[in-house]
């Protein structure tokens, strides 16, 4: 019985011993606030401010649009980061006289010698311009590069 449960178990030992760490939620702001937030060209059916969980260990970057009548839409992408990490015996310092031992673990190494950590802005504040208001900065520039078709400034 126990030979046939144990290949069953190891999978779930294994991953008791790893420590997963990870914010999953952006709280997104506006100025005004009211503004509907789109993630990755999906209406979320939400409005600013709001907390959206866009994250997790294994997430993945988001392009986030902000629109609100009146307002230039603004678009800004929220990067996620992730890491692994394990506990080895051979990143402590030692010499000839000090064999390679654990003794810079803490117990958080002892007991999870594998982790993951994850990575995301925590907060989004985005600025909304009204649509008649002077174009400024990377906006400016855009508009000159890519002027309208119809030639009006």
């Amino acid at each position: 019985m126990l030979r046939r449960a144990l290949p069953c178990l190891l999978p779930v030992l294994a991953s008791a011993c790893t420590w997963w760490s990870s914010p999953e939620h952006v709280m997104i702001t506006s100025d005004p606030l009211g503004a509907k937030i789109f993630v990755d060209g999906t209406d979320t059916g939400r409005t600013t401010p709001a907390r959206l969980a866009i994250g997790g260990n294994f997430g993945r970057d988001h392009a986030v649009e902000l629109r609100l009548p009146g307002y230039r839409p603004e678009r800004r992408t929220v990067y996620q980061y992730t890491e692994g990490y394990t506990s080895k015996w051979i990143d402590g310092a030692y010499d000839i006289v000090l064999p390679p031992l654990p003794l810079f673990w803490t117990d958080g190494d002892l007991i999870f010698p594998f982790g993951i950590r994850g990575g995301l802005v925590p907060d989004l504040y985005v600025k909304l311009h009204r649509d008649d208001a002077p174009k400024l900065g990377f906006e400016l520039l855009a508009a000159r590069q890519n002027p309208p078709a119809d030639g009006v400034k």
